[in-house]
């Protein structure tokens, strides 16, 4: 491996934060008003607009209660070092991914959300380290996309297209052979 010397911090964006955290409450808000319809509506089965109801009040609920936690987190969303890259950006923060077990990276996009997949050689050892709600999360992923990883500039002080530069750079550097000196 190839040092470079060079560690980047990349901030949390207390902007996106606080939209992140008022567009949840928004959210929140919505599925509620959703559940106070459900019997009266008449487009839908009753169960399944109370479960539509239900899971955007605990997934908007977790978005609500994730961003001030984040909008006061001191650390950097993201460090990226010779060694690997400090994931502080998730809901499960502090992970750490070494370059030397990183294969790659590859961008998808859900709906208008772009997450950049991190390929792993060691997945199973990465998943077998967390929490059996967090393993099953990360199973799914794994079957989904073929990783268990990503990271997105959502809560980042960045966008998206840098972070994927900034990434990527890096890795074809660190894994580049050492060329003797001559």
């Amino acid at each position: 491996m190839k040092p470079t010397n060079q560690t980047v911090e990349i901030p949390f964006s207390k902007r996106k934060i606080i939209l992140l955290f008022f567009g949840a409450i928004i959210f929140v808000l919505l599925s509620y008003r959703l559940w106070t319809i459900a019997e009266t509506q008449t487009h839908y089965p009753t169960i399944y607009v109370q479960c539509v109801s239900i899971l955007g009040i605990v997934l908007f609920g977790l978005g609500a209660i994730f961003a001030p936690i984040k909008l006061f987190d001191k650390r950097p969303g993201l460090i990226i070092s010779d060694e690997g890259i400090q994931d502080n950006s998730g809901i499960s923060s502090g992970r750490f991914y070494y370059w030397v077990n990183i294969t790659g990276f590859k961008m998808v996009k859900i709906k208008r959300t772009k997450l950049l997949l991190i390929f792993m050689d060691n997945t199973e050892e990465i998943i077998n380290r967390e929490s059996t709600w967090k393993q099953k999360m990360m199973k799914l992923s794994l079957r989904t996309y073929g990783t268990p990883i990503s990271i997105g500039s959502g809560t980042l002080k960045c966008n998206f297209d840098e972070l994927e530069k900034l990434l990527s750079d890096r890795l074809n550097i660190i894994k580049q052979p050492l060329r003797p000196n001559k």
